[in-house]
C-alpha cells in the first residue's frame, strides 16, 4: 500500500516483492520520476473521463437499438478538440488533410508528426512479428527472426492474470538493457535431449526488430493495482512501466519508446490517449510528440472516424494498421439488433471480401493523405509440428497475403504513384514464416512486378478479381483530386462499402466450427494462454488465435440463435431453410461434448479432471438460458467482451466459479456476493452505477 497525495495506490504484495525492479524511482532524461506516483497521478486524472467514455459506448448502442442514432461518418460541422487545447470542425480537419497533401499552405493544413518526425527505425519496410514476452526464451527468439519490428503483446497474448504482465515487462527491460547480450539462457522447463534448452540472442543490436509495446485497451482494468480501492486502468501502468524503465536503454540503443494502441472507437477516446501520452512526456521532460505510437484501426467505429482520430493523435501517431477479426466483431456488435446484418460463417469472410478490401484500401489512403505510414494485417499461419506437410501451403499463403496488401496500397493520384503498405504482421517467431512474407514488403516499387510474376494462375485470377491486376500487370488505384473531395470520401456510398454485410453461407458446419474455435480458445485461456495456436480441422493448418477470434465466433453463435438465422445448406442434423434455434444450439453443443470426451478417452485423459465441462458451460450460459416458464430461449444479455467471463474465473477457486458465472448472467440488483458483483461489473465494461437498457 502506497499513500500518495492523489490517493492510496495498492499493488498486490507478490508483485512488489518479485518485481521490485520495475517500480520505485527512475532517472529518465535527467530527472527523477517515481513509477508509482506517475501511475497514481495519471489514474486520478483519467479515471472519471474514462468511465464516462466506456458508458457512452453502451449508451450509443442503446440509442442505435431504439432507432435514435446510427453508425456513420461524423457530421462536417461537429466540433473536435485535442489534448493541446486546439479545436477544429470535422469538415476543417478533412479539408486541412487534403490541403497539406496537395501542397496548399492554409491555416487548416495539418500532418502527422508535425513536431517530432517519425523515427527512421519505425518506418523500416518488412514484417512485424508479435507475441508475448512472458517466456524469456521466446522473447530472445523474437529478436533473432530478422523481422523489421516486433509488437510485444501484453493485451491479447500476455494475459492480465497472475504475474504474467510483470514477468514480461521484466524480461523486456533486461533484454533492452543488454543483460542477455552474449549471455545464454537455459530454460528451466523446456528440454532438449534431457538438458535445459539453450536460448541466446544471435543478432547484433543494430539488426534487432524495432520494439513496440502493445498496451491494453482503454476498456481493460489492471487486476493487480487499485487506487483508493478502484482498479487502475490497465493502459496506464503499461505506458508508465515501459517508458520509465526502458527510455534510457532505448536511447542508448539508438531507438525510442514506442507503443501500440488497440481498440479505440471514437475521437474522444483518442483524445484521452493523447492526454496520457502528453502527461507522460511532460513527466519525463520530453518534447511534445517524442513518444510514438502505432494504432490499430481494428473496429468499424474507428474506421468511420479515422481522419479525426488521426488529427487528435497527430503529435504521436506513426500510422494505423488494419485487422480482420476485431473489425468483423465490431460489426457484429454495431448491428446486433438487425437480423439482416448477422454475418455469414465467419471463417468464410476473408480479407478479399469486398467490405474488408475497401476497409484495407481506405486505411492506407487516409494514412497517406495525413502523412502517415499504414500497416497491414495479421497473417495468422503458424508451424504445425504434427503436420509438417502443410508448411509449404502456410508459407505460400503468407507470401500471397502480403503481396495482396502491398498491391491494395498502391495509388496513382493526379498521375503520381504512391506505394503505402510497406509493413505488415506475422504471428510467429519461426524464421521461415517471418521470411515468407518479407519479399512482398521490402521489394522496391520498381521490383514489384517481378514479384507479381511469381503468382500462379489461380493466385493471379484472385488478385485480378479485386482489381489489383489486369492481364497480370499491376493496376494501382487511379484517383484524382476530385475523387478525394470530402463529399466523396465521406459519402453514403463510402459508408455502405465499409459496413455492408458480407455475402456468404450460414451452415451447420459453420456453427460447429464456431463452437470448436470458441471452446478450444477458452480451454487454452483457462490454461493461461490468451494467444493460442489452434489446429484448423478443415485444412490441417495451424493458426494463432487470440481474444478477437474468440469474440467473433461466440458472438456469431449468439446472434445466429438470437435472430434464428436461416441456414443456407444442408447439414448432418439440418436442412437448408431451417432456423438456428436455442434447441439446435444445445444439440450441437452436446455433440461437441461427446467429441471431446471421445478424444480425451483416446488420449487417456479423464474428462472430469479437465476444464472442458466448464468451457462448454460458459459458452452455453453466454448464448442461451431457461426462461421462468421452462422454455429454452436466447440469452437476453449482450456481453461486449465475452472473454472477460473467462478472465473472471481464471484465478478463482472452483467453488466460486459457479457463483460468479451465475451472477454474470443475472440482473445486477439480484447479486449479493461482493466478489460476484465485482465480476459482473468487470464483464459488462461499465461503471457500477450505470445500468444500460440492453443487457
Amino acid at each position: 500500500m502506497i499513500r500518495l497525495p492523489m490517493g492510496t495506490l495498492q499493488i498486490r504484495a507478490d508483485i512488489l516483492q518479485h518485481y521490485a525492479a520495475l517500480f520505485g524511482e527512475k532517472t529518465v532524461h535527467g530527472r527523477a520520476v517515481r513509477v508509482e506516483s506517475l501511475i497514481a497521478a495519471l489514474t486520478a486524472d483519467a479515471a472519471g473521463e474514462l468511465a464516462g467514455l466506456l458508458a457512452e459506448r453502451h449508451a450509443f448502442q442503446d440509442r442505435v437499438a431504439r432507432g435514435e442514432a446510427r453508425y456513420d461518418f461524423l457530421p462536417a460541422d461537429a466540433q473536435v478538440g485535442d489534448a493541446d487545447g486546439r479545436t477544429a470542425t470535422v469538415g476543417g480537419i478533412r479539408q486541412g488533410m487534403l490541403d497539406r497533401f496537395f501542397g496548399r499552405t492554409t491555416p487548416a493544413a495539418w500532418t502527422l508528426n508535425p513536431t517530432v518526425p517519425a523515427p527512421a527505425d519505425t518506418l523500416t519496410p518488412g514484417l512485424e512479428g508479435t507475441g508475448p514476452a512472458i517466456d524469456l526464451g521466446m522473447a530472445m527468439g523474437a529478436l533473432n527472426t530478422g523481422a523489421a519490428s516486433w509488437m510485444w503483446d501484453w493485451e491479447d497474448a500476455g494475459g492480465d492474470y497472475g504475474e504474467q504482465l510483470y514477468r514480461a515487462w521484466q524480461n523486456l527491460s533486461e533484454i533492452l538493457a543488454g543483460h542477455w547480450v552474449g549471455k545464454p539462457f537455459f530454460h528451466p522447463t523446456k528440454l532438449d535431449r534431457g538438458s535445459p534448452r539453450k536460448y541466446e540472442i544471435t543478432l547484433p543490436r543494430d539488426r534487432w526488430p524495432t520494439i513496440f509495446h502493445r498496451v491494453p485497451g482503454l476498456h481493460l482494468r489492471n487486476r493487480q493495482m487499485t487506487l483508493d480501492g478502484a482498479p487502475v486502468p490497465a493502459m496506464i501502468p503499461a505506458l508508465v512501466i515501459h517508458a520509465l524503465n526502458n527510455y534510457e536503454s532505448q536511447r542508448a540503443n539508438g531507438s525510442g519508446v514506442y507503443f501500440y494502441i488497440p481498440k479505440i472507437e471514437t475521437w474522444q477516446e483518442a483524445r484521452l490517449v493523447s492526454r496520457l501520452l502528453k502527461r507522460l512526456e511532460e513527466a519525463m521532460g520530453l518534447q511534445r510528440g517524442s513518444l510514438k505510437i502505432k494504432m490499430l484501426n481494428e473496429r468499424a467505429e474507428y474506421a468511420l472516424q479515422q481522419e479525426v482520430i488521426m488529427w487528435v493523435l497527430r503529435e504521436n501517431l506513426i500510422g494505423p494498421n488494419v485487422g480482420r477479426w476485431d473489425y468483423l466483431n465490431s460489426r457484429e456488435e454495431m448491428f446486433r439488433h438487425d437480423p439482416a446484418m448477422v454475418i455469414p460463417d465467419p471463417h468464410t469472410v476473408t480479407m478479399t471480401e469486398p467490405s474488408l478490401t475497401y476497409y484495407t484500401m481506405r486505411n492506407a489512403l487516409l494514412a497517406l493523405l495525413a502523412g502517415g505510414m499504414p500497416i497491414g494485417g495479421m497473417a495468422a499461419q503458424m508451424q504445425n509440428p504434427r503436420a509438417p506437410e502443410n508448411d509449404a501451403k502456410a508459407l505460400r499463403d503468407i507470401w500471397f497475403d502480403k503481396l495482396r496488401e502491398r498491391l491494395t496500397g498502391l495509388f496513382r493520384i493526379n498521375g503520381q504513384l504512391y506505394d503505402t503498405y510497406r509493413q505488415s504482421w506475422v504471428a510467429t517467431i519461426a524464421r521461415e514464416y517471418v521470411e515468407a512474407g518479407r519479399e512482398s514488403l521490402v521489394a522496391k516499387t520498381s521490383e514489384l512486378q517481378g514479384v507479381v510474376d511469381k503468382l500462379t494462375a489461380d493466385e493471379r485470377t484472385r488478385l485480378e478479381s479485386l482489381g489489383l491486376l489486369k492481364n497480370g500487370r499491376i493496376q494501382p488505384l487511379e484517383l484524382t483530386e476530385a475523387d478525394l473531395a470530402p463529399g466523396r470520401l465521406y459519402s453514403e456510398e463510402a459508408r455502405e462499402r465499409l459496413l455492408a454485410r458480407p455475402k456468404g453461407p450460414t451452415t451447420e458446419e459453420g456453427l460447429r466450427y464456431a463452437m470448436y474455435m470458441a471452446t478450444e480458445f477458452m480451454y487454452q485461456q483457462l490454461q493461461g494462454n490468451n494467444a493460442a495456436a489452434i489446429d484448423d480441422p478443415r485444412t490441417g493448418l495451424r493458426f494463432m488465435n487470440d481474444l478477437a477470434t474468440y469474440e467473433i465466433f461466440w458472438h456469431f453463435l449468439y446472434l445466429a440463435v438470437r435472430h434464428r438465422v436461416e441456414l443456407t445448406a444442408d447439414g448432418p442434423r439440418t436442412r437448408a431453410g431451417d432456423r438456428v434455434t436455442p434447441e439446435l444450439f444445445v444439440q450441437l453443443l452436446d455433440a461437441r461434448r461427446e467429441t471431446v470426451k471421445q478424444l480425451f478417452a483416446k488420449l487417456g485423459v479423464e474428462y472430469d479432471e479437465t476444464n472442458a465441462e466448464l468451457v462448454l458451460t460458459i459458452l452455453e450460459r453466454q448464448i442461451v438460458e431457461t426462461a421462468p416458464d421452462g422454455r429454452l430461449t436466447h440469452q437476453p444479455r449482450w456481453i461486449k467482451y465475452g472473454s472477460r467471463v473467462l478472465l473472471s474465473l481464471v484465478e478463482q477457486p472452483e467453488p466460486d466459479r459457479t457463483i460468479i458465472l451465475d451472477a454474470i448472467v443475472s440482473d445486477r440488483d439480484t447479486i449479493t456476493d461482493p466478489k460476484a458483483l465485482a465480476a459482473h461489473d468487470f464483464v459488462y465494461d461499465i461503471p457500477s452505477e450505470y445500468v444500460g437498457a440492453d443487457r
